[in-house]
């Protein structure tokens, strides 16, 4: 199966699944957990023209979605808060997509390429990797600042590959991983998630919900809150130092922040153009989806 400037060819059907199976194990031997493949059509419902798949690769087809689960599970553990940033950088599923993409072009002839996930303005990513994750069946949007959760990993973190070439595409998962049913207990009992209750929104927080049968029926996460406080290093960071130094007059208070720890990871992270994952976990800390498989010794 190949094809020239997105042609695409009639494949038989079992075929094209074995293909989309030989896909996803590159993309798994590349250091991905989970692979999952979503239509690139599929994006059209939910996001407007400029965020979806073929805005960035005409005649694009399909998207492979690459997850793993970033921080190791000692990482979970350390008191040093600053060490979940630290290991934030360079994931596994970056690495996994752009192989897969390699792949694809160098094996099928399909065009490949890697999707554009990092924010060019504000917040509004090019190409949710969120959304991407949901339509590849790999997890479900949360209470916890809408962070897609899998049902056996919980947290992971995604990275997908566009390609002109059709696959078979994987289902949306057909229930909510969220809440969990140790949270719809909790919440019966005290009115709050855990995630709720680490960060409530009526105390200066950042959550809220309301569940009734066992299903979110509202949801609230204040976004601009949250990205204070979980990201502190990276472009964002930097952008707040900045900020903060128009607004000092002494010019030793200046210098004290200019050649602090700091500023100088900030600009680091922007010489090698790094955008902080998060310092702040504490919603995921809490959550029990997946969190038995980071009790280790």
């Amino acid at each position: 199966m190949t094809a020239v400037e997105g042609e695409v060819e009639e494949t038989d059907p079992g075929d094209l699944e074995v293909i989309t199976n030989a896909i996803k194990q590159v993309g798994i031997n590349a250091g991905s957990t989970l692979v999952g493949v979503a239509a690139a059509d599929a994006f059209n419902e939910y996001v407007p023209e400029g965020h979806r798949p073929a805005d960035f690769l005409p005649g694009a087809q399909s998207v492979v979605v690459c997850a793993s689960l970033g921080p190791t599970n000692a990482a979970w553990h350390s008191p040093n808060r600053r060490l979940m940033e630290i290991t934030g950088y360079d994931f596994r599923e970056n690495v996994s997509s752009i192989v897969v993409a390699e792949y694809i072009e160098q094996t099928h002839g399909y065009l490949a390429m890697q999707a554009p996930a990092l924010p060019t303005s504000g917040q509004q990513p090019p190409l949710s990797m969120m959304l991407s994750a949901v339509l590849a069946g790999l997890g479900t949007r949360s209470i916890a600042a809408n962070i897609i959760l899998n049902p056996t990993y919980g947290l992971m973190f995604f990275a997908a590959a566009i390609t002109t070439m059709r696959l078979t595409p994987d289902h949306q998962l057909e229930e909510n991983v969220c809440p969990a049913r140790s949270c719809v207990r909790m919440y019966e009992m005290e009115g709050k998630t855990p995630c709720m209750a680490v960060c409530p929104a009526d105390e200066g927080g950042c959550l809220d919900a309301t569940i009734e049968d066992g299903q979110i029926t509202s949801s609230f996460f204040d976004r601009e809150r949250c990205s204070t406080r979980a990201m502190n290093f990276g472009i964002r960071g930097h952008i707040k130092q900045v900020e903060i130094l128009t607004g000092i007059d002494d010019a030793d208070e200046r210098r004290e922040l200019i050649y602090s720890d700091d500023f100088r990871r900030n600009m680091s992270s922007i010489g090698r153009y790094k955008e902080s994952v998060s310092q702040c976990f504490e919603c995921m800390r809490v959550c029990p989806v997946g969190r038995y498989r980071r009790k280790l010794q």
